[in-house]
């Protein structure tokens, strides 16, 4: 059967070229054959092919008969009516296990050097095999052949001049020699070639991808030679390269399903290539895909990410992430909207230095926005004008809103927990459509490589000019943004089912781990020698391998990071004054503590408070106490004390509302207050409780209480809810 991939070329789709074979791995060899739609070859067209990953021209190889394929092989091929080509050029990648670990150190045509270095003298000595060490060990083998197809494949086909050429020329220069560093001559920046990139494989049974786009070099100091031989790359679909979009759902059916760039991430920070040594034994290849997992856990824009392995030519060149580029495009895709209403706000890293400017749009709504940061660290007017508020506080349609605080406490946490060294004065995006003006800008995680370092990281102390610190340490003089960002944290640290208690923060890092727990064998034995046997740069490094240095790393973090952390933090920001010292009143459930999932409540059930001295509550969802008029804080007409004996439940009317949402908070002294702590359930008014009217135990009953305690055989019943025989009873 003949399988079409999809390549573009306007005006010439009638003249495709097709292969008789998919993409994908193969154990043996076989034959593939090419042909043409439109009965082609027989008005005169012939077919013309490749094998070194260059496009066709008219001097290619022609087409005679099927190709015997043993190895390893790049096939690209297009139709030509003699010296022009009417078709696009069609790609497809075949990979052979046993060549993919026989990858050499001198592939025919390559140079044996790449780019000079910047910040040193010398030139970059060129890498390009698996570690033969690794490769010949029979244990380390079979798991990197399990691990190069645990996950997708992404190859990038392309004239290997345009990678590797040493011609300092924006034509025809290599984008892997010419890098445009941030620093030194900058030579290759924005550099584009044209490329085919094919995606296959992995548990994702369904992904077949093949489309024509371009490419250039992506990140700062990554570029640098000497710093980092494993570069990250953007992929860019624009019609002169092929389809001005892709369409294409990369990131499964949840995920947006057209793109114009996407990202590349050679994982640069904490890797096993890295320059430092200390920061390659921190290699996980986790940290940044964390901090954007758990951002869209915590209900906030993420950039997606996914793992892939990467080709470049049919050589592996190691573990990559796949991710979506933060621009206009991006929030127009998963927001709504035009391009052209976006402001996309960046720092940009050049020689000088370090500028918050638009990445897309304009600066006027971010000035706008900084000058209310600036007035309300002292007037709660201009607090309230930032969130989209009148002067008393109150949401108001006519007030533009210009800051999401939640999004942004959300996302200052996520990077105090990480204890986050590589930020904020670079690796963060802001966003925000000015035209729809229904929420102000929101922050996403980038680039969050350097965390979960020491446990007792304390970067609280970060106040970088125009930066997210800078706004935190502003905003935290305003006490009602400091109160809502204890409630956050108590929320995300403390809360069950905080996402950033230990627990939660454990699940979504072995999610992750699950993924690449294999493919990381194949990361080791292309990179992990590189810096023992190429270029040690400031000190000679070792063999990196999952089971020395990976698989301890990670059981440092399980036994040493996560189980404390979050109470670390905890008290870094207590001392700070960014945490409240007194006591959070903790629900009780018919006695209980609550899970961590929705309760389903019934007019039967008893809620209360522990700690109930000096604790307010709410039903109707409202905030029980406000720092509108007052730095110490007013009670709301709303709030009600808790009394001992009290049921929550008692203010709730069940035949009308279906929905519960409680809020509590206790007062300390001289008006200090805990943090606010919210739940929701759902309210039924049959929620497997059976009604009975017996009002003594049967000998052969089992009957507890609400508090777990056996009731003697006999006793009599009063009202309330027990649990029999397993199962909840209320009596009335």
């Amino acid at each position: 059967m003949l399988l079409l991939f999809a390549s573009f070329s306007v005006g010439a789709q009638e003249y495709a070229v097709t292969f008789s074979q998919p993409h994908g791995f193969y154990d043996s060899p076989f034959e593939v054959s090419i042909s043409q739609a439109g009965d082609g070859q027989e008005g005169g067209l012939a077919i013309r092919y490749t094998l070194d990953g260059s496009e066709p021209t008219f001097l290619s190889t022609l087409y005679q008969g099927a190709l015997r394929v043993k190895g390893n092989t790049i096939l690209r091929a297009a139709a030509f009516n003699g010296e022009v080509r009417v078709s696009p050029v069609s790609t497809a990648t075949y990979l052979f296990l046993d060549d993919v670990l026989r990858q050499s150190n001198n592939p025919e045509g390559y140079p044996d050097t790449w780019g000079e270095f910047t910040d040193i003298w010398g030139t970059a000595e060129a890498d390009y095999e698996m570690d033969p060490e690794m490769t010949s060990n029979a244990k380390l083998a079979k798991k990197i052949r399990q691990g190069l197809t645990a996950i997708p494949t992404l190859s990038v086909v392309t004239d290997r001049d345009g990678l590797f050429s040493h011609i300092p020329d924006s034509a025809q220069g290599g984008i892997y020699i010419y890098t445009g560093t941030p620093v030194g001559d900058g030579i290759g920046r924005g550099w584009e070639r044209h490329v085919s990139m094919e995606m296959f494989g992995g548990d994702d049974q369904n992904l077949n991808l093949t489309v024509n786009c371009g490419i250039k070099l992506h990140g700062g100091h990554s570029r640098l030679a000497e710093k980092n031989p494993k570069h990250s790359f953007r992929l860019m679909f624009k019609s002169e390269f092929g389809p001005g979009k892709l369409n294409y759902p990369i990131f499964g059916p949840d995920g947006p399903e057209k793109f114009d760039q996407l990202i590349l991430r050679c994982m640069f920070g904490n890797a096993w290539q890295h320059w430092d040594g200390g920061n390659r034994k921190r290699a996980q290849y986790e940290r940044d895909t964390w901090a954007r997992t758990v951002q869209s856990l915590m209900g906030h824009p993420a950039s997606r990410v996914r793992y892939v392995h990467l080709y470049l030519n049919g050589m592996y060149w190691g573990l990559y992430n796949l991710a979506e580029r933060v621009d206009d495009y991006y929030c127009s895709s998963n927001f709504g909207g035009k391009k052209s209403e976006y402001d996309v706000i960046k720092v940009e890293e050049d020689h000088a230095g370090h500028t918050i400017e638009p990445a897309d749009g304009t600066m006027e709504k971010w000035d706008e926005m900084m000058a209310l940061v600036n007035k309300a660290s002292s007037s709660n007017a201009a607090y309230f004008q930032l969130t989209g508020c009148n002067a008393s506080g109150e949401p108001d349609n006519s007030v533009e809103p210009l800051l999401d605080v939640d999004n942004f406490i959300d996302h200052i946490l996520i990077n105090q927990y990480g204890g986050n060294t590589d930020w904020d004065y670079h690796n963060w995006y802001a966003f925000r459509n000015r035209e729809s003006a229904d929420c102000g800008f929101r922050f996403v995680c980038w680039d969050s490589e350097l965390i979960f370092g020491s446990p007792t990281e304390n970067n609280l102390g970060y106040f970088n000019n125009g930066a997210p610190t800078y706004i935190l340490n502003r905003l935290v003089r305003n006490p009602n943004f400091l109160h809502r960002y204890m409630d956050r944290a108590y929320k995300h640290l403390v809360a069950p089912g905080g996402w950033l208690t230990p627990e939660r923060v454990v699940q979504v890092w072995d999610s992750l781990y699950n993924v690449i727990a294999l493919p990381l064998y194949a990361e080791s034995a292309r990179w992990g020698d590189y810096r023992r046997d190429v270029h040690p740069y400031m000190s000679q490094g070792e063999l990196y391998t999952v089971d020395d240095y990976y698989l301890p790393e990670r059981q440092r973090l399980l036994t040493e990071y996560f189980p404390f952390r979050s109470e670390i933090l905890v008290e870094q920001l207590k001392d700070r004054g960014w945490y409240s010292k007194v006591e959070v009143p903790q629900m009780r459930l018919n006695g209980q503590p609550l899970g961590t999932d929705v309760d389903t409540l019934t007019h039967a059930d008893v809620l209360t408070f522990t700690n109930y001295r000096s604790v307010y509550f709410t039903v109707d969802g409202s905030q029980p106490v406000s720092w509108a008029a007052s730095s110490s804080g007013t009670l709301q007409p709303e709030a009600r004390r808790f009394a001992n004996g009290m049921n929550v439940l008692d203010e709730v009317d069940f035949s009308t509302a279906r929905t519960l949402t409680v809020r509590a908070i206790m007062r300390g002294s001289s008006s200090n207050w805990s943090p606010t702590v919210e739940r929701t359930f759902v309210l039924d008014q049959a929620s497997g409780i059976v009604p009975v009217r017996h009002e003594q135990i049967a000998s052969n009953d089992a009957v507890y209480d609400l508090q777990g305690r056996r009731l003697p055989d006999g006793s009599p019943l009063r009202k309330g809810v027990y649990v029999k025989n397993g199962k909840k009873i209320l009596v009335r």
